[in-house]
């Protein structure tokens, strides 16, 4: 018994010390004898053991992905933590993965940080996301998505935003919040009928909340490269505050407006997007049909509605002022192309947009050279891929360098400058250049 006793003591410390051993093996391995997946894309910098690439990207990011790609060519390979990431540069290598291997690459990785993200549109596969995106495509047509009566709304809309800019009488604002709320309203007036003063503090938390989903959700994040860090107890390295406010705009805005939705539905009150999905879901319910449409996925489907539609706007919106701030012969050249086409009568409305050319140049360029992101979200392979003679592994996530594309210097001439002009011909008449893609391309665009 004593010597069980005895054999127990040095158990702990013996387990201590072997633990800590394979440890020390396993890092010191990593850092001289790494192996990595055969014929992989090269790294343009050797990645660290663990977190790989993530230090070179903790300040400067843009450059940084534009310095790889002058060092190393259109695709390299880097390591977000312990995944193998794959970056594709330039118009005709994005094209060559995402439109000729298409069929390897339009699935979505998964997205464990985040409970159901693979519902709805942006993160689905296959026949869901399919099904999803035909009846979100659908419902959004029949609202005028490109017609006269969606430009309406939108007019009206910017009724308000200008009577509130005029307000300020000239003091200095910070107007990204305004525009939000602005941008937000045509999106729910579309999905949910009805729009929210700019004062509203529902709205205002919602959107806060909506903005800080948004920003803990970057590619880089340390909760998207170890989702699990959100079980750490606290909110170490922000690492619950994506799945908090993912769960607080789901509850707080997506449910409460698709039960206020079924209440309202057999009154008599407006269509919305979320009546016409639940109209066709209990239609091909009762018919028997198998279907993925459902409240579970309706609610990630109006939150990422809102993702698609309101941030990029509002940042491309901000972008836009701000060039013209910049560059105010360029704001007065519109200014004047609109006075002429539209007047000062009325509003500019869909059927004026082919007459106002330098506007639209205007509005392409500002999308060019203000782009979004330096990456757009990545695709995952279904299966092995070769692209430019490099082995790329399956379920392996592969990301377009949009800047790239649209800030090219052997596709744009002084692409950092502001020029709405190159979207332009010699007889002044509106171009698209192939290589103007700010929403990406493939499968996945427009709606993502």
């Amino acid at each position: 018994m004593s010597t069980l006793k005895t054999d127990d003591q040095w158990l702990v410390p013996v387990l201590a010390c072997s633990a800590a051993v394979i440890g020390v093996t396993y890092l010191i391995k990593s850092i001289f004898w790494p192996s990595y997946p055969a014929n992989i894309p090269p790294f343009p910098e050797k990645p660290y053991p663990i977190i790989g690439h993530l230090p070179y990207l903790a300040k400067r990011q843009r450059e940084k992905f534009q310095e790889w790609r002058k060092t190393t060519g259109d695709i390299y390979s880097l390591y977000f933590g312990s995944n193998l990431v794959i970056i594709i540069n330039g118009y005709k290598l994005m094209k060559e993965a995402f439109v000729k291997n298409a069929d390897l690459l339009s699935s979505r990785p998964p997205r464990p940080e985040v409970d159901d993200s693979h519902l709805g549109v942006t993160f689905a596969n296959g026949p869901l996301w399919k099904e999803q995106r035909s009846i979100s495509i659908s419902i959004l047509k029949s609202f005028g998505m490109g017609k006269a009566s969606l430009a309406n709304k939108i007019n009206e809309e910017v009724s308000v935003y200008l009577d509130t800019l005029t307000a300020l009488d000239g003091k200095p604002s910070d107007v990204s919040v305004l525009t939000s709320v602005s941008i937000s309203n045509i999106i729910c007036s579309i999905i949910v009928g009805k729009r929210f003063d700019y004062g509203d503090p529902f709205f205002i938390s919602f959107l806060d909340c909506f903005k800080k989903m948004v920003r803990a959700a970057e590619a880089t994040s340390p909760v998207m490269i170890w989702p699990w860090l959100r079980f750490i107890p606290g909110n170490f390295l922000n690492s619950k505050t994506r799945n908090i406010c993912f769960q607080k705009v789901l509850t707080d805005f997506c449910d409460r407006f698709i039960e206020l939705s079924e209440k309202q539905r057999n009154e008599d009150a407006p269509e919305t997007f979320i009546t016409s999905y639940l109209r066709e879901m209990e239609r091909l319910q009762k018919q028997g049909k198998e279907t993925t449409l459902s409240k579970k996925s309706l609610r990630l489907l109006l939150l990422q509605l809102f993702l698609n539609g309101t941030d990029t706007t509002a940042t491309t919106v901000m972008w836009f002022i701000a060039f013209m701030l910049q560059h105010p012969h360029i704001q007065k050249k519109m200014h004047d192309e609109i006075s002429e086409i539209v007047g000062r009568d009325r509003m500019p409305d869909i059927q004026d947009r082919p007459k106002l050319p330098f506007s639209n140049a205007v509005i392409m360029e500002t999308q060019r050279l203000g782009s979004i992101a330096a990456i757009n979200m990545p695709r995952c392979t279904s299966g092995e891929v070769t692209i430019q003679g490099y082995t790329i592994p399956a379920n392996t996530s592969v990301f377009p360098s949009m800047d790239s594309v649209l800030l090219d210097e052997d596709t744009w001439e002084e692409p950092h400058k502001f020029k709405p002009e190159r979207f332009l011909d010699s007889n002044g008449h509106l171009t698209k250049p192939e290589a103007f893609i700010p929403f990406s391309f493939g499968e996945f665009s427009p709606l993502e």
